[in-house]
């Protein structure tokens, strides 16, 4: 009798053992950060008006350049201020002369709203 309950309880720690890891964080039932932002990856979103590109968070700063209503936009950070509202990092291509280079820069979400 005692060598049948020993046998029993092994073979439950054992199940117990094998089945908890694969739903950890570390474990094989959950996708890893990495996929999921490979699953998340969207087109760039197309300026619906015309807006002006700023070099920082503030409606003071300097107006990088003008972007068209139509140009593709990539959102790369949200920024919420508390006095100046919310704001996106966006990247931009811009064309200069002949030249085309992405550009970088702040936009209030009001003026694009």
């Amino acid at each position: 009798m005692n060598l049948l309950s020993t046998f029993i309880v092994w073979t439950w720690l054992l199940g117990i053992a094998l089945v908890v890891p694969t739903t950890l964080p570390a474990g094989g039932a959950q996708k890893s950060i990495v996929q999921q932002r490979k699953d998340n990856i969207t087109a760039p979103l197309i300026a619906l008006k015309e807006f002006n590109l700023l070099s920082s968070v503030s409606k003071n700063s300097s107006i990088l350049t003008t972007v068209k209503a139509g140009t593709p936009v990539n959102v790369i950070k949200f920024w919420d201020c508390d006095n100046s509202g919310k704001w996106l990092l966006v990247n931009v291509i811009s064309q200069d002369s002949y030249h085309l280079f992405y550009r970088k820069g702040w936009v209030n979400i009001k003026d694009i709203l």
